[in-house]
């Protein structure tokens, strides 16, 4: 069919030979069309994989229904994607006097304004009253919100709260559910590890933490609401496409195998989580294993994402950051508690009543390890039983506590159930009653300790196995921070 004859039918409103007609002068630019037509709206959906496409079709088109002047054509609507369905744009003109036209996600009143040559100026855009400038500004805005995903910004926002509202363009509510949250990190760990801190406040802070960061996940896709995302997800999707990647990814975010779940692979979910459980338990006996549970995520994370078909994937670099984050926060929730207890705190649970009245039998306490810094007179210093005191009795365990009691070279005396320390008595107030015992004057050699329980006639201690190495000791019992009713500093 000739051109002649093509614009002819097209005139009369015949929508196969304006199909036609677009796609000719779209296809040397490597694009191609799907066209309708609707109450005088004609709607063409076209793939632009750059900016640069964008503009070439917006133009060519434009270009080809001025010329056309097509009766039953008022308006037309381009609806552009990149093939990769990473971004999705709009762009709306019209082709008689007085009707609206939108570009992306904004709209407003434009003139058309005709060269000699009859084609389309550029129009002149009033939105609402205001300044060209600010509606350029508000089209750029929006635009840049349009091109982005609001399950990245939840898989974000699942890393750590606040970050999913930054990517939304939503700064300061972004950075103000940063500073809440980490306050109140910083509150409830404060709670627990300070002396004088009560651990069920540092407990009931739990809710408000997660409580945030259920509401910030939501609130990360509800960012995207104004944009219309639910209408903009329809049309990413079709036939081949019924899965969104990011879904996946946050789905894996929460228990690698659960992305895979949603893509229907149940075998390759059902290893991820049995390898995740296994390589858990592994870890809490080799340290050397505490990569393992987040490189498992990352790679769950990773795979799910490419599971996905080819049409639905977005640009590689997004899952790329996320795996990185999700290494990253994985590794620091993981390994910063590792290295507290490792090198700072240290938790311990009491086994006996050897230190009543001040520790009970089933009391949990909180020790600062000793790091060099040597115990004090008074101390409640946790350490390693010496070998005599294995040697005595093998069931009393590896690790106790007691108070120091003499310090090195001191000469020490215990008579009528007072200690005298280099002749002077030791006035003890927290004992649970008079030692029953004697015994003769000795002296503490260098870097030895001498160590009793406050229930002097019910411990195991220095007064029965002898002194305990300085590089024995691990650290200094300070708090009680279970059970509810014993929480409190210890003295």
């Amino acid at each position: 069919m000739t051109l002649a004859k093509l614009q002819a039918q097209a005139k009369q409103g015949d929508l196969r030979a304006i199909a036609s007609l677009i796609d000719d002068c779209l296809t040397p630019h490597g694009m191609r069309a799907q066209v309708r037509l609707h109450q005088g709206l004609l709607s063409v959906s076209v793939h632009a994989p750059t900016p640069r496409h964008r503009q070439r079709c917006v133009s060519a088109i434009r270009e080809l229904l001025s010329k056309l002047r097509i009766p039953t054509v008022a308006r037309v609507r381009i609806l552009g994607k990149n093939r990769d369905r990473s971004v999705i744009w709009s762009e709306e003109f019209a082709l008689s006097k007085g009707t609206y036209m939108r570009n992306g996600a904004t709209r407003g009143r434009r003139r058309r304004t005709s060269h000699p040559n009859g084609t389309l100026s550029a129009p002149r855009t009033t939105v609402n009253r205001r300044s060209a400038s600010t509606g350029s500004q508000k089209r750029r805005s929006r635009n840049s919100k349009l091109q982005k995903d609001p399950w990245l910004a939840v898989n974000l926002s699942a890393l750590f709260p606040g970050l999913g509202q930054i990517y939304a363009s939503k700064i300061f509510r972004g950075l103000g559910i940063i500073l809440i949250e980490a306050v109140l990190i910083a509150v409830a760990v404060a709670s627990f590890f300070s002396p004088e801190g009560n651990t069920l406040t540092s407990l009931g802070l739990i809710f408000p933490i997660f409580g945030i960061y259920l509401v910030n996940i939501i609130d990360a896709h509800r960012c995207f609401k104004t944009l219309s995302f639910l209408r903009l997800e329809r049309v990413l999707k079709n036939k081949r496409n019924k899965n969104n990647p990011w879904v996946a990814v946050f789905l894996s975010q929460l228990l690698p195998g659960l992305g895979h779940l949603y893509l229907k692979n149940f075998g390759l979910g059902a290893v991820l989580m049995i390898s995740l459980i296994l390589a858990s338990n592994i870890a809490r006996l080799h340290p050397g294993w505490l990569l393992v549970p987040p490189l498992l995520y990352a790679i769950a994370c990773y795979h799910a994402y490419f599971s996905c078909p080819r049409s639905a994937l977005h640009s590689q670099d997004p899952i790329v950051m996320i795996v990185i984050l999700i290494v990253a926060f994985k590794l620091t929730g993981i390994l910063i508690p590792a290295w507290v207890e490792h090198d700072f705190v240290q938790r311990f649970t009491i086994p006996s009543d050897s230190m009543i009245p001040t520790l009970r039998a089933g009391d949990q306490i909180l020790a600062l390890k000793a790091r060099g810094r040597p115990p004090q007179k008074g101390d409640l210093v946790v350490f390693r039983a010496p070998e005599f005191a294995r040697t005595l009795d093998p069931n009393a365990g590896d690790l106790f506590i007691k108070r120091t009691i003499g310090m090195p070279l001191d000469v020490l005396r215990l008579k009528d159930g007072i200690i005298y320390i280099n002749n002077e008595p030791l006035s003890e107030d927290y004992v649970a009653g008079p030692a029953q015992y004697n015994f003769d004057p000795q002296i503490v050699p260098a870097d030895s300790y001498f160590v009793l329980g406050d229930n002097r006639n019910n411990s195991f201690d220095s007064h029965v196995w002898g002194y305990v190495p300085r590089n024995h000791i691990i650290g200094k019992a300070y708090k009680i921070y279970w059970p509810p009713d014993r929480i409190g500093p210890l003295r």
